[in-house]
């Protein structure tokens, strides 16, 4: 009633956003029709410029979204979330569709099994910059593919963070295939194990992979990749490398699972493993463990990535023993490196791992102007850890002439 009031109340004075969250819905059987009567009211009378709606718990497996809220033309943002226990709600859509100002499209916990509703839906926004599916199992062909066919889009996000779903439903995208020239932002956050390829053809600006291995970030430790089996590595690190290949033209990638390192430093080793070749990118981005095989993978990205400029690393913690001598064989070759003039490391912790880092970065980077090092809070005595530290950096070998190190912790800056 108080809802109802203040539309009432309100006339017909136009409302730019509309945002209504109805918790624990699976005990009251009027939500939909509410959260429907609301948003027609706010499309249809009020040129509403956003909607976003959060159902959670829903009882409801199927949802069929209000005819006037797909062909509202006023609309420029629309997100729904519609999370139910234990599976997809199916999204049920109308006929006919027509967003022409809608620049962001977002759906979290639904399934569009109706490969041509999904098509009408897409191409009913003809200025879409923005798509988002979290946690979604939508087609756009009989082949259970996702074909995402857009001329101004320019973010692209295909999530999932509710491993259950996955297991449960065998219904996901095989393929996803990008036909965006204009694409800019690509983002897959996503489980290794799901069976999956992505497939583009045009340049990016910027990548983002976060591939895990279980759902719990708890459980996502160096560890559980540690015992997986070799031929389990093997299978998650050529899908690894396939996703690379897709997006060999990108500029900068962000890694933001340690996990993706672990798998992917098996593919180099795999004879039918073709290796891609990261001409384009400049920026690179990791989240690392101080192992053996994550250290291996970063020397092979740098490898195949020669026009690189920016490293930057976040190292987690991994009480994985020392990675030992020779760990980089056959991951140096000549002119590798040759662009390569800043490296950032966040979470330092001045042990051997790292500086057998380090000195594979300075023996081959001709280029390197700085290294900046973010100590983790948690070192005891870090004076004394820094110390040490630079006394070993000092006497290794570089191929740059003149290397400023910056140890941000304390202030301090060294040329070494």
């Amino acid at each position: 009633m108080f809802v109802d009031m203040v539309f009432l109340l309100r006339k017909d004075i136009d409302i730019q956003r509309f945002k209504i969250r109805w918790d624990n819905s699976v005990y009251d059987d009027s939500v939909i029709v509410h959260v429907n009567r609301w948003s027609l009211i706010a499309a249809v009378k009020h040129n509403v410029q956003e909607i976003m709606i959060a159902i959670t718990h829903c009882r409801n497996l199927a949802y069929e979204i209000p005819y006037h809220i797909l062909n509202c033309k006023s609309l420029r943002k629309l997100e729904m979330q519609v999370f139910s226990n234990a599976s997809y709600v199916e999204m049920i859509l109308p006929r006919s569709m027509n967003l022409p100002q809608l620049k962001l499209l977002s759906f979290t916990g639904v399934s569009i099994s109706n490969a041509e509703a999904s098509k009408r839906l897409f191409s009913s926004c003809p200025v879409l910059e923005t798509l988002r599916l979290v946690d979604c199992d939508v087609q756009t062909d009989d082949q259970k593919n996702l074909i995402v066919d857009s001329l101004s889009l320019k973010e692209f996000e295909y999530s999932h963070r509710r491993k259950y779903l996955l297991r449960d439903n065998d219904t996901m995208a095989n393929i996803i295939r990008l036909c965006a020239p204009n694409l800019e932002v690509f983002t897959c956050k996503s489980f290794l194990r799901q069976d999956y390829s992505l497939e583009n053809s045009f340049p990016l600006s910027r990548v983002n992979f976060n591939m895990k291995l279980k759902a719990k970030k708890e459980d996502e430790n160096a560890e559980a990749y540690s015992n997986l089996q070799s031929t389990e590595k093997e299978v998650h690190g050529k899908r690894m490398m396939q996703f690379l290949r897709a997006v060999y033209l990108v500029t900068g990638m962000r890694l933001s699972s340690p996990g993706f390192l672990e798998v992917f430093s098996r593919a180099p080793d795999s004879l039918d493993c073709q290796p891609p070749r990261l001409c384009n990118l400049k920026y690179l981005t990791l989240e690392m463990w101080c192992t053996r095989s994550c250290l291996r993978a970063i020397a092979y990205l740098l490898k195949i990535s020669p026009h690189i400029t920016q490293l930057l690393l976040k190292n987690k913690e991994s009480n994985l023993a020392d990675v030992g001598d020779g760990w980089e064989a056959g991951l140096s070759s000549p002119g590798m490196l040759s662009h390569l003039e800043l490296v950032g490391i966040i979470e330092v912790e001045g042990c051997d791992n790292e500086l057998k880092f380090l000195r594979f970065l300075l023996k081959n980077a001709m280029a390197l102007k700085t290294v900046v090092l973010y100590p983790r809070s948690t070192v005891a005595s870090p004076d004394r850890v820094r110390k040490q530290f630079l006394v070993k950096l000092r006497a290794s070998p570089r191929a740059s002439s003149c290397i400023i190190v910056h140890w941000e912790a304390a202030n301090s800056t060294h040329l070494i």
